[in-house]
């Protein structure tokens, strides 16, 4: 288009340019003094169409995490029937942990949380509700399920709680590792349920 800002032929790329965009103008000068204009221009997209994709500045930042849980929930629909949920569950977060996520990208989403320690906690929280739910749909309409409803719950909501609490140590507190952290996480809850008597 000749005013410099480009249509919208491809939705995944649109989208993808916005949070690129912005993440560089967060790390570059500041994420509350980045404006929208600004990610627009750098975008080279109309203002109105970010907010096609994205309602908020903090929807932009952790894109490239809710992206990969997309993902996620694909391969846990592809998990063997009749496999413990928690081993479908822990299987799908640690690949996702090792192979999943440009390692670029988290850098810099790694670098912008770090004066921003709210977002982390904010966004992270709000992700994980969402892919909650996704999930907990996924599992109760894998073909040959037959667990309650409870168990569902349950597990997928201690399974995410597990792996969000990794991603948060590995953005913020810098660990080198997300894998890593993941498996220290699990390692530690499970030891701690071993130790504990809940009768």
């Amino acid at each position: 288009m000749s005013d410099g800002v480009t249509s919208e032929r491809n939705p995944v790329a649109t989208r993808r340019r916005i949070a690129e965009a912005a993440l560089e103008l967060f790390q570059r000068q500041g994420y509350a003094e980045t404006t929208f204009d600004q990610i627009a221009a750098a975008a080279r997209v109309g203002r109105r169409t970010i907010f096609r994709h994205f309602p908020t500045k903090e929807a932009i930042l952790v894109d490239h995490l809710a992206l990969r849980r997309e993902v996620l929930l694909e391969r846990l629909a592809e998990r063997p029937v009749g496999e413990p949920l928690l081993v479908s569950l822990l299987t799908v977060f640690r690949e996702l942990a090792e192979h999943g996520y440009d390692r670029g990208l988290l850098a810099q989403v790694r670098a912008v949380l770090t004066t921003e320690p709210r977002l982390a906690r904010d966004e992270l929280s709000i992700g994980t509700f969402v892919f909650e739910k996704h999930a907990i749909a996924a599992l109760q309409q894998r073909e040959g399920e037959h667990r309650s409803p409870l168990e569902i719950h349950a597990v997928t909501f201690m399974a995410a709680s597990w792996f969000t609490t990794a991603t948060h140590l590995y953005l913020v507190e810098g660990r080198p590792s997300l894998v890593g952290c993941f498996n220290e996480v699990v390692a530690t809850c499970a030891t701690a349920l071993s130790h504990a008597d809940l009768t």
